[in-house]
């Protein structure tokens, strides 16, 4: 019997199960699909997750969990981009640099009439967000939950309400200017994990992401993934991909049904379990029981869109010179962010080692999508392909002729793979006491855990890292 057992394919469950087995427990982790097979054709390959990481700075989260870890520093491996990012509209494109005059100039250049209210929104954000970070370095659950971290909360109460005055006046501003809107909804789109908590106290924490740095892996994010199986398994771990979770049955111990590639079922059992939040497994786990935790009842986090991205083998000359690794192209600045706006595109360029040849680059570009079979039927991905690559040529005009390779099903099975891996977009419900969009590792259960991004979504990308440390602090506490 197993001290733990980690069902899940996302990095949360990667991060809990590496450090649960670096501290001596005897883990095995179960994951449904095996990230290194996410590849289309031997000559283009594409990352597992299309969307920007940040926190590998000094003495920022993915570092300090390497460091744990004793993984090796992986700098060679990991390059820092700026521009971080950049947002195209039909008539502005906004480079979004990692210094911050650079970036208040360039949107300044971009949107001259609101120049002096672009800076005092990111000489604010700078301030909340260097609180935020002190918020999150002391109280990594997000949310208060002893007297003291009550205390601490009330330090913040008087920011708290200034931050509501100075929202008030900048949404006025944006209400008047839809361009810089969509610029910031773009950017929280691209950055956050929710689709109604627009500019709230930790949004700070997303708007400064290119000062903290975003970054990519010249391998592909796989890179990490696999860093934290070797890990898993140099420490006696147990690595079982690619299977399927048949039945999980709750009880002293935990009995988890798994069935592997050949078709042959199997049981294993352990004395605690750690779920990932996006596995469908959930369901199994908790049919026919009432909510299972009054904090999940209350601030309940319901998938509100799905990423569909198509995968493009292209010549590079169809690709502006100065794109950077990752773009957020809005098509009409007067239509919802996620009506058919939004096109999320990141690019392994020629000098990246995924590229193929030097005139050849993958291209991945990513929507959202409302979840529900009828959305996700093969005619209506057919129709929502076309129409990423009809949107997408007011940016590259010389895309069609240039594309080398593209396969739809393909594309269609990786999406509908990645569903447990990449991290959707939640709607959620902030806490009435403390405005925080946060959710505990507790189920109800006294040896079942949660982990996922959703649990720690006011922390952006990094939520993901915490809150899989979140849950192996809890098991390792416990010492089992």
């Amino acid at each position: 019997m197993h001290d733990l057992i980690v069902i899940g394919n996302d990095l949360s469950s990667h991060v809990a199960a590496a450090l649960t087995a670096g501290y001596g427990l005897d883990t095995v982790l179960v994951a449904e699909h095996d990230t290194s097979s996410l590849v289309l054709s031997d000559n283009y390959a594409f990352n597992i997750d299309p969307t920007p990481w940040s926190g590998f700075g000094a003495d920022q989260t993915c570092l300090s969990l390497l460091a744990e870890l004793d993984i090796p520093p992986i700098e060679r491996d990991c390059n820092l981009l700026n521009p971080a990012y950049q947002i195209i509209l039909p008539e502005h494109r906004i480079d979004f640099f990692n210094e911050k005059d650079a970036l208040i100039n360039e949107m300044a250049r971009e949107f001259p009439e609101c120049a002096r209210e672009i800076r005092e929104f990111y000489d604010r954000a700078e301030t909340k967000c260097a609180l935020f970070k002190e918020w999150l370095h002391a109280h990594p659950l997000i949310s208060p939950h002893s007297i003291k971290d009550y205390r601490d909360y009330l330090k913040l109460m008087p920011h708290f309400v200034v931050h509501q005055l100075e929202k008030a006046k900048f949404n006025k501003l944006l209400d008047n200017n839809p361009s810089l809107e969509k610029v910031f909804e773009a950017q929280e789109a691209l950055l956050s994990g929710t689709t109604d908590n627009k500019n709230n106290f930790s949004s700070s924490f997303q708007h400064c992401v290119p000062f903290r740095g975003v970054y990519y892996f010249q391998q592909g994010k796989q890179t990490l993934f696999h860093s934290l199986v070797r890990k898993l398994e140099a420490n006696n771990g147990l690595y079982l991909s690619p299977c399927e979770v048949l039945n999980i049955k709750n009880g002293d111990p935990i009995e988890v049904e798994i069935s592997d590639s050949t078709g042959n079922s199997s049981v294993i059992s352990g004395k605690k379990l750690i779920l990932s939040a996006k596995s469908k497994k959930m369901d199994i786990l908790f049919a026919g029981k009432k909510k299972f935790s009054f904090s999940e009842w209350l601030n309940p986090a319901t998938v509100s869109r799905l990423p569909f991205t198509i995968h493009l083998g292209c010549k590079s000359r169809c690709i502006p010179e100065k794109m950077s690794h990752y773009v957020a192209v809005v098509s009409d600045v007067h239509k919802d962010i996620y009506n058919d706006n939004l096109i999320l595109l990141e690019a392994n360029t020629p000098q990246d080692a995924n590229a193929p040849a030097a005139d050849r680059l993958s291209l991945a570009a990513t929507t959202f999508l409302p979840a529900g079979d009828e959305v996700w039927s093969q005619e209506n991905l057919a129709a929502q392909a076309s129409s990423i690559i009809d949107r997408l040529e007011f940016f590259l005009p010389f895309l069609k002729e240039n594309i080398d390779f593209f396969d739809l099903e393909k594309s269609i099975e990786i999406s509908k793979i990645s569903h447990g891996i990449i991290t959707p977009k939640y709607k959620m419900r902030n806490s009435l006491l403390t405005g925080f969009a946060a959710r505990k590792n507790k189920t109800g259960f006294k040896n079942i855990y949660l982990t996922g991004a959703s649990l720690l979504a006011d922390a952006g990308f990094e939520g993901e890292i915490l809150s899989g440390m979140n849950a192996s602090s809890i098991i390792i506490a416990g010492k089992v």
